[in-house]
């Protein structure tokens, strides 16, 4: 037997979900001083402590949470919400494009130093205890530190400063305030005007071609925050392969790889401000 179907009436379309605005081709300068003073002021304060109490390791930590990641945090959500936060989280655990670019960002700079300060009779001994001491640094920092700080230089601040004024200027831009954080560690034990000077100076070069560095292989990596931050470690982990007395190695080996690239890069090959380089949360509110 057939039943008679009821007749339902028409459905009517959903009406469309408004389009998110669509974020500015330069990113505010404003949000970007306001976190930059933050971390300077916060980070460095904390990081200032580390060097008066002792253990300094518990401030160097809240440093990073307190000054770095949280501020980092707060902004990219009141820019982009709670999508923008879920993709900066995303690079901080997402591999490079190239799983090769992970053990080129362990063990790139400390062979590179090794080999040189080798040639100057400045290398540590090459041993199976030195080998399992340096990972272990190099791990333990990345992890706990510096994949959380780059999250805030790299993932945040840096990202935004290219956008606005391209990669040098903003590598440049997000440097000056690196080294205005780690400045209480500059001065920590200098014995004069002078020698605090010499310090920030040398900070800052080093800042710069850290800078410079990171922001090419972040594009190269596909933005891997985890690479950059296994890159960082790496920079402070170098350390250990080195003589105390050669321990400029590091910094000629990074200023001199930053500058070979900015000299050797072709026009165009990192665009920023669209696509692979846009800031996390800026592409995600498209």
């Amino acid at each position: 037997m057939n039943r008679l179907q009821p007749t339902l009436p028409p459905s009517r379309p959903a009406p469309p979900r408004p389009a998110p605005p669509r974020p500015p081709e330069r990113p505010s300068i404003r949000p970007l001083l306001l976190f930059s003073a933050v971390a300077v002021l916060v980070g460095g304060s904390l990081l200032a402590l580390s060097t008066l109490v002792d253990p300094g390791a518990p401030f160097i930590l809240a440093a990073v949470l307190a000054g770095l990641a949280l501020p980092a945090i707060v902004c990219t959500y009141r820019e982009a919400g709670t999508n923008g936060v879920r993709a900066l989280l995303r690079d901080c655990v997402r591999l490079p494009d190239s799983w090769w670019w992970l053990p080129v960002a362990a063990f790139g700079l400390p062979v590179g130093a090794w080999v040189i300060a080798a040639a100057l009779g400045g290398q540590e001994q090459l041993t199976w205890s030195l080998l399992v001491y340096y990972t272990a640094d190099l791990v333990i920092g990345a992890l706990v530190i510096n994949v959380w700080e780059e999250m805030a230089w790299t993932g945040y601040l840096q990202r935004r400063a290219m956008a606005r004024w391209g990669v040098t200027a903003g590598s440049v831009f997000t440097a000056a305030f690196f080294t205005g954080i780690h400045v209480p560690l500059a001065i920590d034990g200098a014995q004069s005007a002078k020698q605090v000077a010499t310090n920030i100076l040398f900070l800052a070069a080093v800042a710069i071609g850290l800078r410079v560095l990171v922001a090419h292989v972040d594009t190269w990596s596909g933005r891997s925050l985890l690479t950059i931050g296994v890159l960082h470690s790496s920079f402070n982990a170098t350390e250990s392969v080195l003589d105390p007395s050669h321990d400029w190695v590091r910094t000629f080996l990074t200023i001199a790889a930053a500058v070979a690239i900015v000299a050797t890069a072709r026009p165009g090959l990192l665009r920023v401000g669209r696509g692979l380089d846009e800031p996390a949360g800026l592409r995600e509110r498209r």
